[in-house]
């Protein structure tokens, strides 16, 4: 059955259809409307309830769908670029407005986003204003929430789990041995995130800040699972799928699973090497395994040095010494002096006149504190 109302962005509500923006009663927000996309309502009600469930993946899929099919739509490029940063809008209970939470930072701003951007380019006035006012009100959280994450010392290890069985409210078996396995790891003097441990100091605070630092530095993430629904859970697939594109870019990055059966495991991933919980003395080597991968990459590092892939632009550690090599990624041979530049220009660091800390020189200045420079 058709739906013929489309839903608020950030309570759900049924908007009241008029111009290009109009205001939703009932929560006072506003709301980019293209016309063009009315015979996609249903459609898009669905992908916004899934975004605000904080099922960005799902969302994105669907506003993908209908961008492939059509040509390109201010309103789903908008909605699309909320679930590139995991934008999900919460009533503050004070003043009952809904204000922006970011569940996915990146480092580059919202404000240079090529789906904001595009979405820019094609809105009429009154549009463009609003687009650019909700994308400030992002930039700003993105940026304090950078501060925050920069001043994080990097992790060796990301344990992804679920902490509480839905049905119950009980802990999880997964809690108990990502715990155990906190515990071994630990004891090989590695810096591991385990949220129950890791976060238990940060009540009343947003975690996001904490964990994009945490998955962006560990070199290994274990996902544990003992049933099938933990490692779909929202906030687990959040952390894995966000891993598993840095992974994509960086050949160091190692992502484990450890589960009871492997038909349990996301379909994607059902050929790769698994941990069977049930097997003697599981938690152990899987702890040796994380610490030999960590170890061995702290080693390789010691004479190595990050750098870029000039034709694919993907993480590289290379010698220095060598004079050319190949892309593991593209097979592309490059020019090991290019790649080091490229990924780290020696005339773009500069100490941040606001934060004094040493940084890559961007747009903001530096990722610590965003001043213009």
């Amino acid at each position: 059955m058709n739906v013929e109302a489309l839903s608020c962005q950030c309570c759900g509500a049924p908007l009241k259809m008029g111009n290009s923006v109009c205001t939703c009663e009932y929560c006072g927000q506003t709301n980019i409307v293209s016309g063009e996309t009315g015979k996609y309502i249903d459609l898009l009600n669905r992908a916004n309830e899934l975004r605000q469930k904080c099922e960005f993946d799902r969302a994105f899929r669907i506003y993908e769908d209908i961008l492939d099919r059509n040509p390109p739509f201010v309103d789903i490029l908008w909605a699309k670029t909320l679930c590139e940063y995991g934008i999900e809008y919460v009533q503050d209970p004070a003043s009952t407005r809904y204000i922006p939470t970011l569940h996915r930072i990146k480092d580059e701003s919202i404000l240079n986003s090529d789906s904001f951007n595009e979405a820019v380019d094609m809105a009429d006035d009154i549009q463009k204003a609003e687009l650019k006012n909700a994308a400030m009100t992002i930039a700003g959280i993105q940026e304090e929430y950078l501060n925050i994450a920069g001043n994080e010392k990097p992790y060796d290890v990301f344990i992804c789990y679920k902490e509480t069985d839905d049905e119950t409210g009980l802990r999880t078996p997964d809690s108990e041995t990502g715990n155990k396995l906190f515990e071994l790891l630990s004891g090989y003097g590695l810096k591991v995130f385990f949220s129950r441990i890791t976060l238990q100091d940060k009540l009343g605070v947003n975690y996001e800040p904490y964990i994009f630092a945490a998955l962006k530095s560990a070199p290994v993430m274990v996902v544990i699972g003992t049933k099938a629904e933990y490692f779909n859970a929202v906030w687990v697939k959040n952390e894995w799928s966000r891993f598993y594109k840095w992974q994509e870019l960086d050949d160091q990055k190692l992502l484990l699973f450890a589960c009871d059966d492997i038909t349990d495991l996301p379909y994607a991933f059902r050929r790769m090497q698994a941990q069977l919980l049930s097997e003697p003395d599981a938690i152990e080597n899987l702890a040796e395994n994380v610490r030999d991968h960590v170890f061995k990459i702290k080693g390789d590092n010691a004479d190595l040095v990050s750098a870029k892939c000039p034709e694919c632009l993907k993480i590289l550690h290379i010698d220095p010494s060598e004079k050319a090599s190949i892309c593991p990624h593209c097979k592309k041979p490059f020019i090991v002096l290019d790649a080091i530049v490229k990924n780290s220009p020696s005339g773009n660091r500069i100490k941040c006149p606001h934060c004094g800390k040493d940084q890559e020189r961007n747009k903001y200045g530096c990722i610590y504190c965003h001043k213009p420079y």
